[in-house]
């Protein structure tokens, strides 16, 4: 992947952030300020909000276009919260992103002789299967088109029909698929490695899934945003977690917003990218709501782009009793039964009377002895004391575990994803 030093990435942001002024919503937001010089007259640039980006979504509004959408193709970016917005690409930018990922793809060692399985949603305007495809293409790769629009018992039949080496999807699917093969003890012969895109797959899941479906290599296809495109790949040495940044595609700036300056190496900040390549709609300094740290040091694969290890998503932990609870101790408690549970769950909170009820609902690939449930609530109690605290108190009226059918767990319609979090209290 190709590197480009930080004076290089200033020149080329600061030539986008002049293409934009040529948009309503650019030439408003920067009015009054001049074209930054210095690295710390770029930090002082307005960041970009989702709520901006939101607000301005095509079709409802052309004001971040600094162009006619001619050329060009449309794509959604908001599947995850099942409210569906859109951005545009010229032809020309989505080509820049599709080979960039392309590379990635490369880098993890997917050549001609590999049969790809695209297991992403198609339609709904979401780019992921689309984007795969044209990258498939540029890998010389055989393209497995068959989607996650289907019953996944079809997708396992295609799958053992047309012998798959890599298979790519949402970590989501690869969870229930591992369940699934658990149960009825099949794996899939010719399958080398898989992919994944769109969440975060811990090492619990990952154990799971590379147990379960027999396979070596699980790698995540990129770092990515519909709206900024790659930020980041892994390479062979990348532990989870952690990518190589692509400095020629994407300016990304690692910011503690508390303390309005740039991270340290090994400080836990906001992700804050700026894409390179892209004009039509430009995306600059916006802040993504995942949070990172530079590891610093050199990769031994001999990559001169720099490494980042993400943290999750900013914000996504939740409050309880007065402390914030991160949902990788739900997880980490659900895997210690993995012959009895999925790692597929949603926990949902809410007000009732001045109080309120939790509920966490957890897949699973049969019938679950109580004793099993009886465990997870309480090592759940002892992992997070907010809840026994909550309840001596009498704020939390009622906790419970609900047991559902493996694909149960309600889905975004656009990406397939489950909702990990669902808080219905009023703030």
């Amino acid at each position: 992947m190709d590197h480009i030093s930080g004076e290089m990435q200033l020149a080329k942001g600061v030539r986008i952030v002049g293409e934009s002024l040529k948009s309503k919503f650019y030439s408003e937001k920067y009015s009054g300020l001049t074209l930054p010089e210095t690295v710390e007259q770029w930090e002082s640039l307005p960041v970009l909000t989702r709520a901006e980006i939101y607000e301005r979504s095509y079709p409802q509004t052309t004001d971040m276009l600094t162009q006619p959408v001619e050329d060009a193709i449309i794509i959604s970016t908001g599947g995850s919260s099942g409210i569906a917005r859109y951005t545009t690409y010229t032809h020309g930018e989505w080509d820049a992103f599709v080979e960039c990922q392309a590379s990635a793809m490369r880098i993890l060692g997917i050549t001609r002789q590999d049969r790809v399985a695209n297991l992403f949603i198609a339609g709904h305007f979401w780019p992921s299967f689309l984007g795969l495809h044209d990258c498939i293409k540029k890998l010389g790769a055989v393209h497995l088109p068959i989607s996650a629009n289907i019953p996944i018992e079809e997708v396992v039949k295609l799958c053992h029909k047309f012998e798959p080496t890599v298979m790519v999807s949402l970590p989501t699917l690869f969870v229930f698929m591992a369940d699934m093969a658990r149960r009825d003890r099949f794996t899939f012969n010719r399958l080398r490695m898989i992919n994944y895109a769109g969440e975060h797959l811990s090492s619990a899941a990952e154990a799971h899934v590379a147990s379960a479906l027999g396979v070596t290599r699980i790698k995540a296809g990129a770092y990515t945003s519909a709206d900024a495109g790659i930020m980041g790949y892994q390479c062979e040495h990348s532990r989870p977690g952690v990518y190589h940044v692509p400095t020629a595609f994407q300016f990304v700036e690692l910011i503690n917003f508390e303390e309005n300056r740039r991270a340290q190496t090994g400080e836990p900040a906001e992700v804050v990218v700026t894409n390179l390549s892209r004009i039509s709609t430009p995306i600059i300094r916006y802040r993504v709501g995942d949070a990172a740290s530079w590891t610093g040091g050199t990769c031994p694969c001999g990559d001169p782009n720099p490494l980042l290890k993400l943290a999750g998503r900013a914000g996504q932990d939740f409050k309880l009793g007065g402390g914030f609870i991160s949902l990788d101790v739900f997880e980490n408690c659900i895997a210690q039964h993995p012959a009895a549970l999925s790692l597929n769950f949603q926990l949902e909170i809410q007000d009732v009377d001045n109080q309120f009820e939790v509920v966490l609902r957890v897949e699973a690939p049969a019938k679950v002895d109580p004793e099993i449930t009886a465990m997870l609530e309480k090592k759940l109690f002892e992992a997070v004391p907010e809840l026994r605290i909550s309840t001596e108190k009498g704020y939390l009226r009622a906790f419970a575990i609900e047991i559902v059918e493996l694909g149960k767990l309600p889905r975004s319609p656009i990406t397939g994803k489950v909702a990990r979090l669902i808080d219905r209290r009023v703030m």
